[in-house]
């Protein structure tokens, strides 16, 4: 297998998760090299003697690292592409400096530069999970280390027994390269684990949501079809008899429909673990809110839809269904419409009727705007109420930063 193909085997074949990881020990391995890089400058510059002629060259070489490390940090943070590419460029970079900084020094073998190799290797080790890999660059770098040692005046005093020195070291670099690949690939297989576990409780919502969707949701509709159809029958009987049967038709009604609302939130969340675009699952759920309330119901979309996330979606859904459902049970409204809005550093949802408005103590009643308020809060986001720009009905309006939110981390 080539070394190209390995690469692209060992992070993509988990697909999204396989990139989260790499994501994620690259952020590792820019704070490890940000500590190792300032502890370094401070040492160096610690009493320094500019007139050695390694002054200059040993820094330039820091400056060039500090650089290409704070890039990569910035495509983390702004969460550009940031593929195994960066990581071996970063890798080869910290070799090619610990190299030179051994090279430059006039101490040769007693030079303790040495002692980078051993972070840069277990950084590697932690980015780059497979245990091939990681061996196949402990072995170039040993080799390369074993080089310059016999190489490079004053070497290695083979007079002193130094050799065995060499080899311990050489040694403690295998050592450390096995430790961490052990432990990085048994967080890895946690993590697939993990990912597998997800996958099979998705697979599961969405059957509970089918079955509802063929079973108990149906079952409700018929009921309410069936009310309706014995509501005009009433008509028809003696006043007495008619009103007061209308009015237990009605309630039964009433709560008929506003069980086969509730219905509708597990069947319409199962097309968010499906992967569907959020808008299209708005719209679906708004489309049901119209047919099962017949309130008019609108969703407009601003701006260019991003990709949310699993977390921001379920999140979101939940404060689109528990505004909906304040509006048909309290507002008194005919027409309803849902903005989903998406600027370059953020997004938001807004739900405005035509309705009655808020009473002063909406806050204490029940838990629907509380509800909302922990949703947004937990996206790192705010949630806002207040009343539409005819001065009849209510807008509930949240707003969160993308940099902030599960999907933007």
């Amino acid at each position: 297998m080539s070394f190209r193909s390995n690469l692209t085997g060992n992070f993509f074949r988990a697909g999204a998760s396989g990139l989260e990881d790499l994501r994620f020990s690259l952020r590792i391995s820019v704070w490890v090299r940000w500590f190792l890089l300032i502890a370094w400058l401070l040492q160096f510059n610690y009493r320094p003697n500019f007139a050695h002629p390694a002054y200059i060259p040993t820094t330039l070489l820091a400056v060039l690292v500090l650089a290409l490390n704070a890039y990569v940090h910035y495509r983390l943070r702004t969460n550009r592409a940031a593929t195994w590419r960066w990581a071996l460029l970063l890798s080869t970079t910290d070799v090619i400096v610990v190299t030179a900084g051994i090279v430059i020094s006039s101490s040769g073998f007693q030079n303790t530069f040495f002692v980078l190799y051993y972070p840069v290797i277990a950084a590697f080790a932690v980015v780059f999970t497979s245990f091939r890999l990681s061996f196949a660059w402990v072995v170039f770098v040993a080799s390369l280390y074993a080089a310059i040692s016999l190489v490079l005046e004053p070497g290695v005093d083979f007079g002193i027994k130094e050799e065995k020195v060499l080899f311990t070291r050489i040694v403690a670099m295998f050592g450390v390269v096995a430790v961490v690949s052990l432990i990085a690939r048994f967080e890895q297989v946690r993590r697939i684990e993990a990912v597998e576990r997800e996958r099979e409780l998705q697979r599961e919502r969405i059957e509970i949501s089918q079955n509802i969707h063929d079973t108990v949701a149906q079952s409700a509709y018929m009921i309410g079809l069936g009310l309706e159809g014995a509501m005009l029958m009433a008509k028809d009987l003696k006043r007495d008899v008619r009103d007061e049967l209308l009015a237990k038709l009605g309630a039964i009604h009433g709560m008929a429909r506003s069980t086969m609302w509730e219905l509708r939130r597990p069947i319409d969340a199962g097309s968010i673990f499906e992967g569907k675009e959020f808008s299209r699952i708005l719209r679906s759920h708004a489309s049901t809110f119209t047919v099962i309330t017949s309130i008019a119901t609108e969703v407009d979309v601003v701006g260019t839809e991003v990709e949310l996330g699993q977390a921001n979606k379920v999140l979101l859904f939940s404060i689109a269904h528990n505004a909906l459902t304040n509006v048909y049970r309290h507002s008194g409204a005919t027409d309803v419409r849902l903005s989903l809005v998406f600027e370059a550093d953020s997004f938001g949802l807004s739900v405005a009727d035509n309705g009655v408005g808020l009473p002063q103590d909406y806050e204490e009643r029940g838990r629907g705007i509380s509800g909302m308020r922990t949703a947004v809060e937990t996206m790192g986001g705010k949630l806002e109420t207040s009343v539409s720009e005819s001065g009849k009905g209510t807008v509930v309006f949240c707003t969160v930063p993308l940099e902030d939110s599960p999907a933007g981390r």
